[in-house]
């Protein structure tokens, strides 16, 4: 493991540099009442400015050219990676802009996914849990990372519905992420990920409830992209057919509330992007529970299921892919009992 300067330099650089852009962006947005739109579905009230993802991009792109350059980190294996986090963060602006179409939307997110996917960026291999074998195939890779990227994007998108929500959750999932990665031997994919980590904690201490500033579809679309490329390059070598695994547990709550959605409206025979009020946090805000304290349990949650993931990389052992599935059990069971709260109270 290296020393700690460049893994902290990394943090601090863009904490520090959004810190800088966000009053900019909030002058910006006042002056040209850039708000974010009010309506019945919508938690918030009065003008708060939506553009907060500009601010996260500048300050994660700017860093991860530089710090791994600085420290003679190899960046050639990243060159789609960044063109499809580009695609992503002016898609996402233009529909916080312009209102886009969901089409438009998917046809930028599958554009940014397949430059990735053909440079030769996709999970090769997939451990399967209690079978203790490894499946490799091309083609079972290519179609899983195309289904991993979208999702995961779309994921942390639907969860940015409350104040302080997804951009404390992918906070957590970003420093989870990149210590397993410097632990793991994978040094530039963890300033990569801390570099994120650093962007998306100087924009939550504008996002905390009351919120001054929204990431926007800017943002949520671009970090869920970073969170869901990140484990196709930050668990090379040994961990490689764990990396699928491993992605999950540092993300689970937005995968659970993306496929509950998915179920709710199936059922509901409605578009699956079609809004509702019946995501993760309003179902917590309905049975009674402040902001601050479900940001408190869901990043908790999202903390310890962390925990179980950096233990497997910390020890390599098979018993904590076991542990993972434990505590995606358990936190299914928890989401169940949530519904089930929720259903009484209406």
């Amino acid at each position: 493991m290296k020393t700690i300067l460049p893994y902290l330099l990394s943090f601090v650089f863009s904490f520090l540099l959004n810190l800088i852009i966000i009053p900019f962006l909030l002058k910006l947005a006042h002056k040209f009442n850039w708000y974010d739109e009010i309506d019945t579905r919508k938690i918030h009230m009065g003008k708060i400015p939506r553009i907060g993802g500009i601010g996260i991009a500048v300050s994660f792109f700017l860093p991860a050219l530089i710090i791994p350059f600085l420290f003679s980190e190899p960046m050639g294996i990243f060159w789609s990676f960044f063109l499809g986090a580009l695609i992503i963060n002016l898609v996402g602006i233009l529909d916080d802009f312009t209102n886009l179409r969901p089409l438009y939307k998917l046809t930028g997110q599958i554009a940014a996914t397949l430059v990735v996917i053909f440079s030769g960026n996709y999970f090769t291999s997939f451990y399967i849990p209690f079978f203790n074998t490894t499946i490799e195939s091309i083609f079972l890779g290519q179609a899983v990372t195309f289904i991993w990227i979208i999702g995961v994007t779309n994921a942390i998108n639907l969860i940015d519905g409350m104040d302080g929500f997804s951009s404390s959750i992918t906070a957590v999932a970003s420093f989870g992420m990149g210590l397993a990665a410097v632990i793991s031997g994978n040094y530039t994919q963890a300033y990569i990920l801390l570099i994120l980590f650093g962007s998306i904690s100087g924009f939550f201490l504008y996002n905390l409830p009351p919120a001054k500033l929204f990431m926007g579809d800017s943002g949520s679309l671009f970090i869920g992209f970073i969170l869901a490329c990140m484990p196709l390059y930050a668990f090379q070598g040994n961990f490689s057919s764990f990396s699928l695994i491993l992605g999950i547990s540092f993300l689970l709550i937005p995968i659970y509330d993306t496929f509950s959605a998915i179920i709710r409206r199936k059922i509901r025979g409605v578009p699956f992007h079609s809004p509702d009020m019946d995501h993760l946090h309003h179902k917590l805000l309905a049975i009674g529970l402040s902001e601050k304290v479900i940001i408190l349990i869901t990043n908790t949650v999202t903390f310890a299921v962390s925990v179980t993931a950096l233990l497997f990389v910390i020890f390599n052992s098979a018993l904590f892919i076991y542990v993972q599935l434990i505590a995606w059990a358990l936190v299914l069971i928890l989401f169940l009992i949530i519904s089930v709260k929720r259903q009484k109270h209406l």
